[in-house]
C-alpha cells in the first residue's frame, strides 16, 4: 500500500494521484520479498552448520595428518599431503555411505566394510594427530592435551558429519507429539 499526505497526516490505504504522462505500475498484487520463516533458518542452519564446522576441523587435521605421514614414513611433502587427503576424504565418504544406507537397500557386507573403513581412518587420524601435538607439548599438561585434541578432532569431525547427514535427510513431521 502507498501512503499520502493529507493535510500534514499520513494515512495508509489510499493511493497516490497519477501524475500525467508517468508510468506507474500498481504494486498492490505484488508479492514482494519475505524473510524465510525462522523454522527453515533454523533447520537449514543445523543442517549446514555441522558441515561447515566438519570441513573447518578438517583443514586443522590435514596438516597434522600430512606432517604426521612424513615423520613416520620419510615421504615428502606432497606424498604426505595426498596421504592426508585421501585418509580424511575416505572417512567422509565412508561416513557418508552409512548415512545414506538407511535410506537405500544396501547389503550388510557393504555397510560393515564401510564402519570398517570409518573406525580405521578414525583411528589412524587420532593417532597421526597425537603424534603431531605431542611434537609441541613441552610439559604434562601440554602432554594431556595433545593426546585429549589428539583423540578429539577426529571424533569431533565424524558427529558433526553424521548429525548435518541426519538434519539434511530428516523429514518432517506433521507437528503431532509422540507419547
Amino acid at each position: 500500500m502507498q501512503t499520502t499526505a493529507t493535510n500534514g497526516r499520513i494515512t495508509r490505504g489510499t493511493v497516490a494521484p497519477k501524475v500525467e504522462g508517468h508510468f506507474s505500475r500498481d504494486r498492490s498484487n505484488r508479492p514482494g520479498w519475505r524473510l524465510p520463516k525462522a523454522d527453515k533458518v533454523l533447520y537449514v542452519s543445523a543442517t549446514a552448520a555441522p558441515w561447515g564446522l566438519a570441513i573447518l576441523l578438517l583443514a586443522v587435521s590435514m596438516p597434522h595428518l600430512a606432517s604426521g605421514f612424513q615423520s613416520i614414513t620419510r615421504c615428502g611433502p606432497l606424498a604426505g599431503w595426498l596421504l592426508a587427503v585421501a585418509i580424511d576424504t575416505a572417512q567422509v565418504v565412508a561416513k557418508m555411505q552409512l548415512t545414506m544406507a538407511r535410506r537405500y537397500t544396501v547389503k550388510t557386507e557393504a555397510i560393515w566394510t564401510s564402519v570398517g573403513i570409518v573406525a580405521g581412518t578414525a583411528l589412524l587420524s587420532m593417532a597421526l594427530n597425537v603424534l603431531a601435538f605431542l611434537a609441541g607439548a613441552t610439559d604434562r599438561t601440554g602432554t594431556v592435551l595433545a593426546w585429549v585434541a589428539g583423540i578429539m578432532l577426529p571424533l569431533l569431525i565424524l558427529a558433526l558429519s553424521y548429525t548435518g547427514s541426519c538434519f539434511a535427510l530428516a523429514k518432517q513431521t506433521t507437528g503431532k507429539r509422540r507419547k
